[in-house]
């Protein structure tokens, strides 16, 4: 793949410079026009791609990524406990953002999977089913939102990239706070578009509650939407399509759906008593994430976001494999070697998102990238917290390719078939064996078929490796929670933690289930025990010993 990315990136750089310098254009011709522009080819491709939209994000979702990720076990124990008790793992009734680990989590993807919970029952693949909906309808959103903003063939493209994006196939695939948030700030900016060109109040009023509702998403959206939606509000008005009747209105409705989030951050910001309803309860949190997120405001302040610059660019178009979960190596957010049209693109839509007289749209992107990158500067970077970033770097390479399709057809057809090879190779890597066993060992594969087979064996004590014991396993308390359905109730009132007040707390034990491994697990005071292990700890027991594996991990037991 390295290879392929140098040679396709210089091609492309290459098809770019001979399309900017030829004078002789050679743009869509008139018969492939019409044919893309008609309703049946639309019906048709839009179905097809959303087919294989479908296709990518949901066959084999439980099988892949194989195993459990920690935070999708934080996430997912909670929901199964929200829609079976009414109460998260702390004993909330109704969190308006739950405490998680100590420091929370976004309660979006929480309520969300509770509902599919609450419906269809609990699963892994029930669990995963909300994000991979909202990453089908969010390819559906963007050829909506870029048929109205720009032209017919930039919106197939943008869709195309969108459906085949690594970043986007992988990140629908897995259920983390963050994940949908970019997915809701899609739905709010096509709402927003929508009330600009049809002046509906009603669409001003989804929007508005679109983008609240992404607040409840991950944290980044507490900077990203408030600037995205100063520029918009601000370009609108000046344009004429926004009535101050239809912003007091669509702000009516914002504030009223943030109410909640905000009277959480006036507690805990604060430090004032928790808040109990008959509806919904609002916690304290163990600590803010603040410091560990953002960059310290000190002398350091702005030669870090230099360095954060400079990094923004490695991750998006030369990221090393450092987050597997993420990304696959050599693809990354929308392939390595579709950086020149990025780059292009971003100058050729910012370039007319500047003339107000333009009937473009491209204001509307403009502002979420501008929102987004000002918030990649500040923290400390990983693709979950900016992920919020990354559509809006997906239109700018359709608008490049845009660009080709006018000047040099044949150019941009050849672009179009590097992309879909790359696709075709990204597909092959992350549903192939390698990148499964490898995510298999980063996400603990066969730890909750292990618990479940411990639990049910009459032991007294299932002692389980955590990260207090063995750094592998990353939250097996919450692991083995959601496999083994344990009651909340239960849990909140007999669990112990290594760290109660801290950001992310581990349980040290909790009703029959302890997380301190025995310096000798073959003392004769554990024989009625059972222990959970990654599987190279076998070779610590003898004969005496039932040794039960389920890949990474086994179960030991002492024969009776």
């Amino acid at each position: 793949m390295v290879y392929f990315n140098y040679i396709a990136t210089g091609l492309i750089a290459v098809f770019i410079l001979i399309a900017a310098l030829v004078k002789k254009r050679r743009p869509l011709s008139e018969r492939f026009t019409r044919l893309i522009e008609s309703r049946r080819f639309e019906l048709i491709f839009v179905a097809v791609l959303l087919l294989g939209a479908a296709a990518l994000r949901l066959i084999g979702l439980s099988e892949l990524p194989a195993g459990m990720n920690q935070d999708e076990a934080s996430i997912g124990y909670d929901s199964w406990a929200i829609a079976n008790y009414g109460v998260d793992r702390n004993g909330y009734h109704n969190p308006v953002y739950p405490v998680a680990w100590g420091a929370g989590h976004g309660p979006f993807y929480m309520y969300a999977a509770s509902l599919f919970i609450k419906l269809f029952g609990n699963s892994l693949f029930v669990y995963r089913l909300p994000q991979a909906l909202l990453g089908v309808l969010s390819v559906f959103v963007l050829y909506l939102l870029l048929k109205k903003t720009t032209d017919r063939f930039t919106a197939y493209i943008g869709a195309l990239l969108l459906c085949v994006s690594p970043w986007h196939i992988i990140s629908s695939r897995w259920g983390l706070d963050a994940n949908p948030a970019p997915f809701l700030i899609l739905f709010g900016l096509y709402f927003f578009v929508k009330g600009c060109q049809d002046k509906k109040t009603w669409s001003y009023a989804l929007s508005a509650a679109l983008f609240s509702l992404s607040l409840y998403s991950y944290a980044s959206t507490y900077i990203v939407v408030p600037i995205m939606l100063i520029i918009l509000v601000v370009y609108a008005l000046v344009r004429r399509y926004l009535t101050v009747k239809q912003l007091v209105i669509s702000g009516v409705v914002c504030i009223v759906i943030a109410v909640p989030l905000a009277m959480f951050w006036v507690v805990n910001l604060f430090k004032l008593p928790e808040i109990h309803t008959a509806l919904f309860s609002v916690p304290r949190l163990t600590a803010l994430r603040s410091n560990s997120v953002f960059l310290p405001f000190d002398q350091e302040f702005f030669g870090n976001v230099l360095k954060n610059i400079r990094s923004l660019f490695s991750l998006l178009f030369s990221y090393s494999v450092r987050e597997l979960h993420n990304i696959i190596d050599g693809f990354n957010i929308i392939y390595v070697f579709t950086f020149p049209l990025f780059l292009l693109g971003g100058f050729l839509s910012f370039k007319r998102a500047i003339k107000l007289k333009s009937d473009r749209f491209d204001f509307a992107m403009c502002a979420w990238f501008v929102a987004a990158f000002i918030f990649s500067l500040i923290v400390r970077q990983n693709i979950n917290r900016i992920n919020v970033l990354f559509i809006p770097v997906i239109y700018f390479v359709a608008v490049g390719i845009r660009f080709l399709a006018d000047r040099q057809r044949e150019l941009c057809a050849v672009v179009l078939c590097l992309i879909m090879a790359g696709s075709g190779l990204f597909v092959k890597s992350y549903f192939g064996p390698e990148y499964r066993q490898q995510i298999g060992v980063q996400f603990m594969h066969g730890f909750g078929e292990a618990a479940q087979y411990a639990d049910s064996l009459d032991r007294n004590t299932v002692y389980c490796a955590d990260r207090y014991t063995d750094r592998r396993v990353n939250g097996g308390y919450l692991l083995l929670m959601y496999y083994c359905k344990v009651d909340p109730t239960r849990f909140n009132s007999t669990v112990q933690y290594y760290n109660n007040d801290a950001e992310f707390r581990f349980a040290k034990s909790f009703d029959r289930y302890n997380f301190v491994l025995p310096q000798d697990m073959t003392a004769d005071e554990y024989q009625d025990d059972v222990f959970i292990l990654p599987s190279d700890y076998a070779n610590r027991f003898d004969l005496r010993y039932d040794i039960k594996q389920f890949d990474n991990f086994i179960v030991v037991s002492r024969s009776r």
